[in-house]
């Protein structure tokens, strides 16, 4: 009988680590795709807050923003006031990433984005082909 228990015990125990390492690995394969189209610098501090609680609480999580339209100010040097914000965030592994369709029309020179950014083609193209490699999507701002 003792036997008996003590396998199962260790069958339980062979279940949980199990179950445990799933659960990381599942958590490791987070990815968020987050779209800025606004250029309100209190929807960029919420966003802001959002990334610090994320890279706090969810280390693992991927994280891309990209911003496009009134967005792309976040991103510019000498006019957004979150540059510090976003180096650091970059350091912890925050993707930000600029539309180069806006910063054209916008006549924005690429040595004006922020060095912590990437820039991508087409801002919504991004956001749609992360969707469409299972990224989960936000869209940020606040409701007025």
């Amino acid at each position: 009988m003792k036997n008996i228990i003590l396998i199962l015990g260790l069958l339980l125990i062979g279940f949980s680590s199990e179950a445990q390492n799933n659960h990381s690995e599942n958590q490791a394969e987070h990815k968020l795709i987050i779209q800025l189209v606004n250029g309100d610098s209190l929807s960029q501090f919420g966003l802001i807050k959002n990334l610090r609680n994320l890279t706090t609480g969810w280390p693992e999580l991927q994280i891309e923003v990209v911003c496009h339209g009134p967005g792309i100010g976040f991103l510019v040097n000498g006019k957004s006031p979150f540059l510090d914000d976003i180096h650091k965030l970059a350091e912890q592994g925050v993707i930000f990433a600029a539309c180069e369709n806006t910063m054209k029309a916008k006549k924005i020179p690429a040595d004006k984005i922020s060095k912590d950014a990437i820039t991508v083609p087409m801002g919504i193209q991004e956001v749609v082909l992360k969707q469409e490699a299972g990224w989960s999507y936000i869209k940020a701002g606040v409701v007025k």
